[in-house]
């Protein structure tokens, strides 16, 4: 009955596509905007060599801004109606373009760039400056605040803020063991990132969603690009690098002339997205890892020395059509499907792989097998939307070695004279068809110096002597305070010295023993063993981190889920400090009392709790609450 009301999926015949179509109306959303059905109105794709250039902007996909309408209206295509929902006219919104995101390298764009001529040094000055950023995070309460506020850590108890109210009122973060840890794994992680996985930030460059120009304005090979946000604003021009991820053939990433709109443009009034231009024999998305315009980032470059010498035509695959049954799609063909694709999908093998021979054949990304994994790589993405899974019967034998980028961690043994060719006529070979897991494989792998740009990348960070320096740091920039809390207690004591608060110590007790009891919940439902747990800094940073160094792909999934779990908890319980037991907004004048309490108990009141011993965050959930109710206090 629920699926009904969503809309009408009689007319899909593919389990793949009918599950992914439902799916999409559970699609995590932020807001919604009520629309009169008068503003609906349908208008014609635009189409050309049996191309949709404007694949994606409507129904499911992106609006934009056309200045030229006027009163409400809301322009549909027919090719982004993907199923008839006559009962909802909502607009439902998952993501805007409210600011660019952020630039990031990675492997596999890497590898691209290098293989199209962008020199080794570009990347080695990249990532050596991003590791003197994270250097420089511990040294003083500034750098460490900024660097938690933009990485999203400690956002629920508010560590930035705090950190910055310490410093305000003489105190330093650094002299709390808690604290320090906390700063330390998340730099820590941070490096990891680099290391393990060459995450490396691009100052000139965005990330930002793709729409298309509605004004034909834009020639083949241009696009738009007007950035703005609340301190200034650019408009891209000149010759720039477009790309889109996953890019694994070389000719996902391309060249093209970002260009300026002519004064009075309905272009001028679109921001902090990237504009393509509707003429053409082929639609520029298409040609960048198979992108569309239905919500789909795109990353953009203007750094000088990350441009190509030299571009690569683009993949063009023939699109497979979904699995057709012939009749209407049951629950249970669904089922099928789900339990199909999670024996069958391949693509993170598939990926891999290419990564791994990019690095041995003399050709990168170019060669004949990277192409054909590139090719793979693209039937494995669509999987969930076709139901036809990438065929691995086509790949040829590998030697089962690896570049020493792809080690697990810092222990793994990496041997430096390992010869390909003597692998291969020892038969020392595998096909990728088999079913190992991905652990099985590591046990049986080995590992050779990789010369090309990701080996030199990987072994220019040695994060036992950056941990080391940062920790050093540490030290000295401590003030040799024996306890930060007992300093912050005596602080707040002297503000708010005739303010009542015992009253509220059973209450404080209570809420102490709730946060700790979820603390202790979530160290031990997000291990991955059942006789180890998730240390309460891992929890607090929102961040497992690998035993053996670098972090799996389930490990970071499962802290994805574990940091959205602790943020709800933080907050449940600095709402009930500030509300009281009945979560009433009416007590929020005893909530610098409750505050005040609970510092207090977060102090004198410590508890060992089975399994995962002494549990110490509370105190500064308490510390960040009680002191900006102070700053209320003394500012009134």
């Amino acid at each position: 009955m629920v699926i009904k009301d969503l809309g009408d999926f009689s007319a899909i015949r593919s389990p793949a596509k009918c599950a992914a179509r439902i799916g999409q109306a559970f699609s995590q959303t932020f807001s919604s905007v009520a629309l009169s059905r008068s503003a609906i109105r349908e208008i014609p794709d635009v189409k050309r060599n049996n191309r949709v250039f404007s694949d994606g902007v409507g129904a499911k996909g992106m609006i934009s801004l056309d200045s030229r309408l006027h009163g409400e209206a809301l322009c549909l295509r027919r090719s982004m109606i993907k199923f008839e929902a006559p009962n909802s006219i909502d607009i439902e919104i998952c993501g805007a373009g409210f600011k660019p995101l952020p630039l990031y390298l990675n492997r596999p764009l890497i590898k691209i760039l290098e293989d199209l001529g962008v020199p080794d040094w570009s990347f080695v000055y990249l990532q050596a400056e991003a590791v003197e950023q994270l250097r420089i995070t511990t040294l003083n309460p500034v750098n460490a605040a900024n660097f938690l506020q933009r990485n999203l850590i400690g956002k629920a108890a508010r560590l930035s803020w705090l950190i910055r109210k310490l410093s305000y009122i003489g105190m330093s973060f650094q002299d709390d063991h808690f604290l320090r840890s906390v700063l330390e794994l998340a730099v820590l992680i941070q490096l990891k990132e680099l290391k393990y996985r060459s995450r490396i930030y691009v100052e000139n460059g965005m990330t930002v969603y793709g729409i298309m120009d509605e004004t034909d304005f834009l020639e083949e090979g241009q696009i738009y690009c007007s950035v703005q946000n609340d301190k200034s604003g650019m408009v891209l021009t000149g010759r720039v690098v477009i790309t889109r991820n996953p890019a694994l053939h070389p000719g996902d990433v391309q060249c093209v002339d970002a260009v300026d709109a002519p004064k009075g443009s309905p272009l001028r009034d679109v921001h902090n997205c990237v504009v393509f231009s509707s003429k053409g024999k082929r639609d520029l998305p298409s040609q960048l890892s198979g992108g569309d315009l239905d919500g789909d980032l795109y990353n953009i470059i203007y750094d000088n020395d990350l441009f190509p010498q030299r571009t690569c035509e683009p993949a063009d695959y023939a699109i497979a059509p979904p699995l057709d049954i012939g009749r209407e799609v049951t629950r249970s063909d669904m089922t099928a499907f789900f339990i199909l694709f999670m024996e069958n999908d391949q693509l993170g093998r598939i990926s891999t792989l290419h990564q791994t021979l990019a690095d041995q054949k003399a050709d990168g990304t170019f060669d004949p097998q990277c192409i054909l994994l590139a090719q793979l790589a693209s039937t494995a993405v669509d999987f969930s939307k076709t139901g036809i899974p990438a065929d691995l019967s086509m790949m040829q034998k590998y030697s089962r070695v690896r570049p020493d980028f792809q080690a697990t961690g810092p222990r793994v043994l990496v041997e430096h004279l390992i010869s390909l060719e003597k692998q291969e006529a020892a038969g020392e070979l595998n096909d990728g068809t088999d079913n190992e897991d991905e652990e099985e494989i590591q046990q049986t792998t080995r590992y050779y110096t990789s010369r090309k740009v990701l080996g030199k990348l990987y072994r220019a960070i040695d994060e036992h002597e950056f941990l080391k320096d940062i920790q050093r740091q540490s030290k000295l920039n401590s003030g040799g305070i024996h306890n930060l809390a007992d300093q912050v207690w005596r602080y707040v004591q002297k503000e708010t010295a005739l303010v009542q608060y015992r009253h509220w110590l059973q209450f404080a007790k209570e809420v102490k023993e709730a946060y700790e009891d979820s603390m202790t919940d979530t160290m031990l439902q997000f291990s991955a063993h059942p006789s180890h747990f998730v240390s309460e800094v891992e929890v607090f940073c929102g961040s497992i981190i690998g035993k053996n160094g670098s972090q799996s792909k389930r490990q970071r999934e499962f802290s994805v889920s574990m940091k959205e779990k602790h943020d709800r908890d933080v907050s449940y319980t600095i709402m009930s400090i500030l509300r009281g037991e009945e979560n009433d907004e009416d007590m929020n004048e005893e909530a610098l009392a409750r505050s005040i309490a609970c510092l207090d108990v977060a102090r004198n009141y410590a508890s060992v709790r089975k399994k995962v011993g002494k549990l110490v965050s509370f105190t500064w959930v308490a510390a960040a609450v009680c002191l900006r109710e102070v700053e209320k206090f003394v500012g009134a």
